[in-house]
């Protein structure tokens, strides 16, 4: 049976294809590099076997032994120190303020427990009020307690409860990375320049983890003087939050702050098109450009770029979610969801001619029609289609992913679209470059007193717009100003230089 095939001769001597992180420093973990490949091999079976359930927590065994896996580069790295994750700390002010719950992961209340759910609840709230007040020992005597008695534990990320510590996969393996980070020492960064001559590696070592001791013994003066002798005598600089030290403070991908602003740069393709690879080497690096232009100010070259982009390869750039896609009306299939079931060769060819004869009812405005294939779709085949990215997924049944809500959202009507996009915003201020100059503004060096009136002006949020302008007439059109016009051929990623005439023309093409 297929969950039985074993591929691990396909994947060389190792059996597997993940490659030891170059960035990673000695082997820290207590697993031995055999039994570390012997376990990343086990995880990447399963996946393969579609045994999710296997994979997750072979991957948390490994996470909690300081081994860490990513998925996107094809590593692995056992120094204790993790891949950073651009998203992490990453909250809307709404999240910050919503009650703690008992997580859906949480065991059953033991029959012998000392406090009822209802009491654990309240528990739970006033350690939230104690740290609010910074009370810790008040809060962190509540956390003690609930643990001991109840077995209780409280995630502040995920701001859930639950009796016996789940909090269902990625909660887990993010709060084993913490427990990890927590319990290793300070490490020498790989990015680090190299000691002084005649200056040892493991005296340093020690200077640092004396410090260490002091910190978590809230010695902070002291603390604070050995930072800054190691800074004065070497120019030792100590991360904190990742704990790291390096000479000449220079900590590469590790650094969170770096790892933003590379998620930040990066846009995603979306959609189909025919490029060669050349092409793609090409836009990304035009998409970079303008990125650094945005980040400086330089708004005009920003536009500019955009422009060429949408002349030279018919390209619309979306800043808010990072992503960019060929105009056109071609579909393509992206990567099934977990857990979704697989489609044979027959099927894929059924959904993709009914995809095609959707796209041609709804261009003819039979809308009745192309809604009934939509359904027939999802209904028979679970396949989700999103109108915006000219993606379709089979998608796992119950179609409550965020690709499900996406494919949703684009088939609301342009009022409907503009009315989620604002609660979107609103409820999670995750809007690309207002968040990068509320969350990093000091990592990337944006002028605080700026950067929340200039940045989201020069792109504006983009809306679904073409239909909008297209339902005006041009006299309609003709009575906006030219600022305005520009800002609707933008969000459309249409060209923005000429007259009026010009953009009303394009706007109505």
């Amino acid at each position: 049976q297929q969950s039985n095939r074993d591929f691990r001769g396909d994947f060389g001597p190792n059996g597997h294809d993940y490659e030891p992180c170059n960035e990673a420093g000695r082997i820290s973990s207590q697993l031995s590099e055999g039994l570390i490949h012997e376990k990343v091999s086990d995880r990447l079976m399963a996946k393969m076997n579609r045994d999710f359930d296997t994979a997750d927590r072979i991957q948390l065994e490994l996470a909690e032994e300081g081994v860490y896996i990513n998925d996107r580069t094809k590593e692995w790295r056992a120094d204790g120190v993790r891949f950073i994750d651009p998203s992490d700390g990453r909250k809307s002010p709404s999240d910050r303020k919503r009650p703690y719950v008992q997580s859906t992961h949480s065991l059953p209340l033991p029959i012998e427990a000392k406090f009822t759910l209802e009491r654990i609840g309240e528990l739970v709230s006033e350690r939230v009020q104690h740290k609010l007040e910074n009370s810790f020992k008040k809060a962190d005597s509540i956390r003690d307690a609930l643990e001991e008695s109840c077995n209780v534990v409280i995630d502040d990320r995920v701001r859930e409860w639950s009796i016996g510590g789940s909090f269902g996969t990625d909660a887990d393996l993010k709060r084993a990375h913490s427990v990890a980070l927590k319990s290793r020492s300070y490490v020498k960064s790989y990015a680090s320049l190299d000691l002084p001559d005649g200056v040892r590696e493991d005296e340093v070592q020690a200077r640092v983890d004396a410090r260490t001791r002091a910190r978590t013994n809230q010695q902070y003066k002291e603390s604070d003087t050995m930072r800054d002798e190691l800074l004065s005598e070497f120019k030792i600089v100590i991360h904190d939050t990742i704990k790291m030290w390096s000479v000449g403070g220079d900590f590469g991908s590790d650094d969170p702050a770096n790892a933003r602003i590379r998620a930040l740069s990066t846009y995603t393709r979306r959609g189909g098109g025919n490029l060669s690879e050349n092409d793609l080497v090409l836009i990304q690096d035009m998409l970079k450009k303008r990125f650094e232009a945005k980040r400086a100010r330089n708004f005009n070259e920003a536009d500019e770029i955009r422009s060429d982009l949408y002349t030279t390869y018919n390209i619309n750039v979306d800043d808010k979610s990072g992503e960019w896609r060929v105009l056109g009306d071609d579909y393509v299939q992206t990567k099934a969801e977990r857990g979704a079931k697989e489609l044979s060769a027959e099927e894929v060819r059924i959904v993709e001619s009914k995809i095609v004869k959707r796209a041609v009812l709804k261009k003819n405005r039979s809308y009745e029609k192309s809604d009934a294939i939509r359904d027939e779709l999802q209904n028979t085949y679970n396949v989700m289609v999103d109108d915006k990215s000219k993606e379709w997924k089979v998608t796992f049944a119950g179609g409550q992913s965020k690709f499900a809500g996406e494919a949703a959202r684009s088939q609301s009507s342009s009022y409907k679209q503009k009315q989620i996009e604002k609660v979107v915003v609103d409820d999670e201020c995750f809007d690309r470059f207002d968040s990068t100059s509320n969350r990093v503004k000091e990592e990337i060096k944006i002028d605080v007193a700026v950067a929340s009136t200039v940045i989201p002006d020069a792109e504006p949020k983009e809306e679904t717009t073409s239909s909008a302008s297209s339902s005006m007439s041009r006299d309609e059109l003709t009575s906006l100003t030219v600022p305005f016009l520009k800002e609707k051929l933008r969000e459309a990623g249409k060209p923005v230089s000429g007259k009026k005439a010009e953009l009303v023309d394009r706007l109505l093409a």
